[in-house]
């Protein structure tokens, strides 16, 4: 139906700007295309279940070893899980806490931290010079061999896992929010100084939005940096969280409670990422939009 008819019946609402379709198709075909991204994610699942069982029940996988999720999921919801004995005793219930809240303390410090220090070497080229190489011999180091310089600096428990998160993805996030800033392109740059722009307005105004969709990026990989980097440090020498679970569980061969943690690791993880991501939506909405209206052209 022309856009004019559909003023004419008074419904400019239903007039949209992307391209001169009404925004009614485009809302309508966005919807369809969030409803077959589910249905490809449950389907997905469906089917990674229903061959995880056939093949337990086949005699194809020990289950024993790789319990199917009819095995292990009821032991989630009859309460009380943990492993371990005595002092040593891990229950599900604090282990989700203690990970969630250590590997959001050390991600959100590394990320300031990161990006502070980012946003200095980018626009100081002889602190680059000095500091960039450090950092970027840091950067390698994998988090879990930070778990023996955590312990002997503040002892076991959650300081320790913190440390160890933010020494995970410091150095990483650092190196992306340099590369981030001082690859914007410098016709972008000399434009807004043509036009007068200068000093910190031109930091906040040109250089820091156009870098926003690359270090939205590099912090949602920064998440899985840290998200893993926990995990390795419970597993090492933190004995508590999720990963102190699923080695008690290991140890006892208690494989349901092992698996209750795998599955457990990946929800939260891909929970917490589709949380960055839609704030990375929020914040950058011009992106968003641009993006919207270029699938729709």
């Amino acid at each position: 139906m022309p856009e004019t008819a559909l003023v004419e019946r008074g419904r400019p609402e239903d007039v949209g700007d992307f391209d001169g379709r009404p925004l009614a198709v485009v809302t309508h075909r966005s919807e369809r295309r969030r409803l077959r991204s589910l249905l490809g994610f449950l389907l997905a699942w469906a089917i990674l279940v229903g061959a995880w069982e056939i093949a337990t029940r086949t005699g194809f996988l020990n289950s024993s070893i790789l319990p199917p999720p009819s095995q292990f999921l009821p032991t989630l919801f009859h309460g009380g899980l943990s492993a371990g004995v005595g002092p040593d005793q891990v229950g599900f219930g604090e282990a989700v806490v203690d990970t969630l809240l250590r590997v959001l303390a050390g991600f959100a410090l590394g990320l300031v931290a990161a990006l502070g220090l980012g946003t200095v070497l980018a626009a100081q080229a002889r602190a680059r010079g000095v500091f960039l190489p450090m950092i970027q011999t840091i950067a390698p180091i994998a988090p879990v061999a930070w778990v023996p310089v955590a312990l002997a600096l503040v002892g076991t428990g959650g300081w320790a896992a913190i440390f160890v998160v933010f020494m995970g993805m410091f150095a990483t996030m650092s190196l992306a929010t340099v590369a981030a800033l001082t690859e914007v392109p410098d016709e972008l740059v000399k434009a807004a100084r043509s036009l007068g722009t200068r000093g910190w307005r031109l930091w906040s105004r040109v250089i820091l939005p156009a870098a926003a969709p690359n270090l939205a990026t590099a912090s949602r990989l920064s998440f899985f940096a840290a998200w893993m980097a926990v995990l390795a440090g419970e597993m090492a020498g933190i004995h508590s969280g999720l990963g102190a679970l699923i080695i008690l569980g290991q140890q006892q061969f208690q494989m349901d409670i092992v698996m209750v943690g795998l599955v457990t690791i990946g929800v939260l993880g891909f929970t917490m990422d589709r949380l960055l991501l839609l704030i990375r939506r929020r914040l950058l909405w011009w992106e968003s939009r641009a993006s919207t209206a270029s699938s729709y052209a």
